[in-house]
């Protein structure tokens, strides 16, 4: 297990996500967010019950893209570590906080979940040991596939996204392995950017919302 410190993400970082651009990001209900999002949400509740009392962490919760429909099914709190993504958030439970060092007790979340998460921080183990120390029993983790040549033309033209280059779902597993979880499903999936995707391409990517090799997608769900 990792040793717990504080300070998950290094001061590039910290300053990438603070920044003013993001206050031109789109809101959780635009179209687009709405198909990135609500499909992933389908696909979890198959392996994971979503009701009025789940209670649900979303741990780098940004600007809500999914704290905001998880909040509609569950009791779901947000954390983040930049004031400006928490300020664009519109759920009501949510708090600055660094994915290190979790003000939770322990077991206190039946789901904790991460979106684009980790290939940011500096320590993946030690985040990943916060997320199963405060989770009942479930961990669910989206991150970028680099399989994906989009996805990997993205993450080497722009400097701090460079962390998911690393990021297959064989890489993810051993992740989850090392910190005493147990996979239960894994898999590559869709082809929407949230932020990058035109609305007119909509129809067309949302027809790749399926499972495949090459999906921008990594899905994983695991539990202690």
């Amino acid at each position: 297990m990792a040793k717990i410190t504080k300070g998950v993400f290094s001061r590039d970082q910290k300053v990438y996500w603070e920044r003013s651009e993001l206050l031109g990001r789109r809101h959780p209900e635009h179209p687009v967010i709405k198909e990135y999002v609500l499909p992933k949400i389908e696909l979890i509740s198959r392996y994971v019950k979503l009701s009025k009392t789940t209670r649900l962490l979303d741990v780098g919760c940004g600007n809500g893209y999914f704290t905001f429909y998880f909040d509609a099914i569950c009791d779901a709190s947000g954390v983040d570590y930049s004031e400006t993504m928490l300020a664009l958030n519109p759920v009501r439970n949510k708090q600055l906080m660094d994915a290190a060092d979790l003000h939770f007790d322990d077991d206190s979340f039946d789901v904790v979940f991460c979106h684009a998460l980790l290939h940011h921080v500096k320590n993946i183990d030690r985040v990943v040991f916060e997320m199963r120390r405060v989770s009942r029993k479930y961990i669910v983790i989206l991150e970028p596939n680099i399989l994906n040549p989009l996805m990997f033309l993205f993450s080497t033209l722009k400097k701090e996204e460079r962390g998911a280059l690393r990021f297959t779902l064989s890489y993810l597993r051993r992740i989850l392995k090392y910190n005493g979880l147990t996979l239960i499903t894994s898999f590559s999936y869709g082809m929407i950017v949230p932020n990058k995707t035109p609305l007119f391409l909509l129809p067309i990517v949302k027809r790749l919302g399926v499972r495949y090799p090459f999906g921008m997608t990594n899905f994983l769900i695991a539990h202690k």
